[in-house]
């Protein structure tokens, strides 16, 4: 489980953002947390949204205290999302069948495998004319969490899977 003290930073260069984009934020936290842990998708959903809704962090930057906010409705509304997808078995197989490298989806970090399943899962039930900005907002979060390179290669293989009508 992503701590309130690890993801202060992160939190600190988002809040100015879209509340949406904060949502996006807990998102890839609540698929970090159950790809990473044995735990039930509700009880971490619900766990999450009680105990970190509109607490107060400290920031690294200025230590002043800045209030963590999300769309608990936006939220469940992604979670559900999400739960499709990995019922459907919609990610791992479409995703291993373009890499064009050794490294199997699910040999990858969890982190990576978090913002590659919250971005599929959102876009998956949007409309096209959203994908952009779907994509774009989460690679601008996903710059907080890994390296360009990775961004990099996210990019790629989110495009190929939109281009190319595999997801």
């Amino acid at each position: 489980m992503f701590r309130i003290t690890q993801v202060q930073t992160i939190v600190y260069n988002i809040m100015n953002n879209q509340l949406k984009t904060k949502t996006r934020l807990a998102f890839i936290q609540i698929i970090f947390q159950h790809i990473s842990t044995t735990n039930n998708l509700d009880e971490i959903l619900n766990m999450f949204i009680e105990n970190y809704k509109g607490t107060s962090v400290k920031s690294f930057h200025d230590k002043k205290k800045i209030k963590f906010e999300f769309n608990s409705n936006f939220l469940i509304k992604l979670s559900k999302f999400y739960v499709n997808i990995i019922n459907l078995n919609l990610h791992s197989e479409r995703i291993n069948s373009i890499l064009t490298f050794d490294r199997k989806f699910e040999k990858w970090d969890i982190i990576n495998q978090s913002i590659l399943i919250a971005t599929l899962s959102e876009i998956h039930n949007s409309e096209k004319n959203k994908f952009k900005i779907i994509l774009n907002d989460y690679l601008d979060v996903a710059k907080f969490f890994i390296s360009k390179t990775e961004i990099g290669t996210l990019n790629a293989i989110l495009d190929k899977l939109i281009n190319e009508k595999k997801f």
